[in-house]
């Protein structure tokens, strides 16, 4: 059945869901995102295979208008010729003005962001946009759409480095955000872009990738400490985390209730941990101060991070993940759960007490007995090795600090 014109206006994406999409028939449809973007699309077949055409983001694109283009692309077929090769043939003729060039607007976000980056780690990126990204280099931005982007990626794994992927989907990403808050495009083709509907499933890795060395945390500090793009409560959430030894679903369901601003202590109960026991953590008073600023905030829901939609909910499960991909911290370099290695190794280095360690790891040692002795033991012991830790973080980050 074919759409209508309120049809398109109305529909929405459902809440558990990423994506769906409405047919308007003779294969054009309707693909409707949960971030709210609507985009026309135009199944077909040539050469005996079945190719996708992007034919514009709605309400640009109007239901009419994407009935002309599907219209026009099925005469194009008719005579034997591909309609996204003519497409392309037609923007290869065209001048396009050097400042509205991908590789023009990619370099001007990278030269406003290179400060906050080390000097290896922006010319990494700089190599990412202008080298490896080469197949949009010279295309006029608003001429850039999701197939593109695609084909892309999937260079990227031909190349067998199916690991940059997502972190260059990441920063192209932030190069099309840097590109609508100039009004210089209407749309950013790579937000949304289901990868792993695109690339093979990489590989299982065994272990969390985690940073040890101090000169490479100090480096991950500052970007997570001093870049503010994006959701209050992941960026939050990401600074605590390095700061409190939790794993990233602990941080995600912690609740207002189980912090102690009095005792300085966050209980969470058994239900809420991994080895269904409680847990304490002793917060310094650097994570004390952090969590009374969040709750000036998120005070209102029970949720220290609640979801962006729903604050009984707590956020999305891979947000911290992904900013650190946002960071530009690859999965075979920094996860979020890593965090933890990267305490446990160093303050093994510093010569902590293993016991006392893998206590605030909440890591089962011993025997139940011992356990339960050990949780009242090391209490003080954690209370200032956490301190510690957290003065520790500040040097590393440039951060002066005269708590103890």
């Amino acid at each position: 059945m074919s759409l209508t014109a309120q049809e398109v206006k109305n529909l929405t994406c459902p809440e558990d869901q990423s994506q769906v999409k409405r047919s308007d028939g003779n294969n054009l449809f309707l693909l409707i995102k949960s971030n709210g973007s609507k985009l026309w699309r135009l199944r077909f077949r040539h050469a005996g295979k079945y190719q996708e055409m992007a034919l514009g983001k709605y309400p640009s694109i109007s239901l009419s208008d994407a009935r002309k283009l599907a219209e026009g692309a099925r005469a194009s077929l008719i005579n034997g010729i591909n309609p996204m090769d003519e497409r392309r043939e037609r923007k290869r003729t065209k001048t396009t003005p050097k400042d509205k060039l991908f590789e023009t607007i990619a370099l001007k976000w990278w030269e406003q962001q290179k400060d906050s980056w080390s000097e290896d780690h922006a010319a990494r990126i700089k190599r990412w946009l202008l080298v490896d990204s080469k197949s949009i280099t010279n295309l006029h931005i608003e001429e850039i759409d999701a197939g593109h982007i695609t084909e892309l990626m999937l260079a990227i794994e031909a190349a067998g480095t199916p690991k940059k992927a997502p972190v260059m989907l990441a920063v192209i990403s932030r190069v099309f955000g840097y590109a609508l808050a100039h009004r210089l495009t209407r749309n950013n083709p790579a937000q949304g872009l289901p990868l792993r509907d695109i690339l093979k499933p990489l590989p299982k890795v065994k272990h969390m990738a985690a940073i040890v060395k101090p000169n490479e945390l100090a480096q991950l500090i500052k970007d997570i400490d001093s870049t503010q793009s994006g959701n209050y409560c992941t960026i939050e959430a990401l600074k605590l985390i390095p700061r409190v030894f939790l794993r990233p679903t602990e941080i995600r369901n912690l609740k207002w209730e189980y912090v102690d601003f009095d005792d300085l202590l966050i209980r969470i109960p058994s239900e809420n941990m991994k080895k269904d026991r409680e847990h304490l953590v002793p917060m310094s008073k650097q994570v004390a101060q952090h969590l009374t600023e969040i709750k000036a905030v998120t005070g209102y829901s029970v949720l220290v991070f609640p979801n962006q939609r729903d604050s009984n909910k707590p956020m999305s499960k891979n947000v911290l993940t992904n900013r650190l991909r946002d960071l530009g911290y690859p999965a075979d370099v920094m996860s979020a759960h890593g965090f933890r290695s990267t305490a446990s190794t160093i303050l093994h280095e510093k010569g902590w007490n293993h016991d006392v360690i893998e206590a605030q790891l909440a890591h089962l040692t011993g025997t139940a007995t011992s356990r339960a002795y050990n949780r009242s033991v090391f209490l003080s012991e954690r209370t200032k090795l956490m301190q510690e830790w957290a003065n520790y973080l500040d040097v590393l980050s440039g951060v002066s600090t005269n708590k103890g």
